[in-house]
C-alpha cells in the first residue's frame, strides 16, 4: 500500500481488516469505537482490486461519515452515496496514474486507465468527468 493511502487511513481514523467476505468490502462505524470507522476488505481479491475497494470505502468514510444513517433510507440516497464513493476512488487513482506515467491528462486513454485500475465500465462517465475536470 502506498504512503498516501496509509496517510488517508490515518487521517480518517480508520482500521482496515482483510479477510474472507461475501462482498468486495464495506465500511462500518461501530458505536463502541466512538466515531472510528472499520473497513473490511475481501482478501481473495487481487492487490489492485483491494486498493480500488479500499479507496471506494475510504470515499464513504471521507464524504459520508456524518450521514451514514441515510445510506439505506432510499435507493436515491444510496445511489448518490455510491456515486460519491466511486468518484472519490477514481479521482485518487487518476491523480496517481498521472503522477506515475507523467502523461498529459488530456491525452490519457481512459479505457486503458480503467483496465489497469479495475474500474468497471458502469463508471466510465465518472472517469470521463474526472479527466475533463483535471
Amino acid at each position: 500500500m502506498d504512503s498516501q493511502i496509509q496517510s488517508l487511513i490515518d487521517d480518517l481514523d480508520v482500521a482496515v481488516i482483510y479477510g474472507k467476505l461475501d462482498d468486495p468490502g464495506h465500511a462500518v462505524f461501530p458505536p463502541i469505537l466512538e466515531g472510528k470507522a472499520v473497513i473490511f476488505i475481501n482478501s481473495s481479491l487481487t492487490e489492485q482490486q483491494q486498493i480500488t475497494v479500499l479507496l471506494h470505502e475510504l470515499g464513504h468514510v471521507a464524504k459520508q461519515r456524518d450521514i451514514k444513517e441515510l445510506y439505506d433510507r432510499t435507493m436515491t440516497l444510496k445511489s448518490k452515496m455510491e456515486y460519491g464513493a466511486n468518484r472519490f476512488m477514481i479521482k485518487y487513482l487518476f491523480h496517481r496514474y498521472i503522477n506515475i506515467t507523467g502523461d498529459d491528462p488530456r491525452y490519457v486513454n481512459y479505457l486503458e486507465f480503467m483496465r489497469q485500475n479495475d474500474i468497471p465500465t458502469r463508471d466510465e462517465n465518472i472517469v470521463k468527468e474526472i479527466i475533463l475536470d483535471y
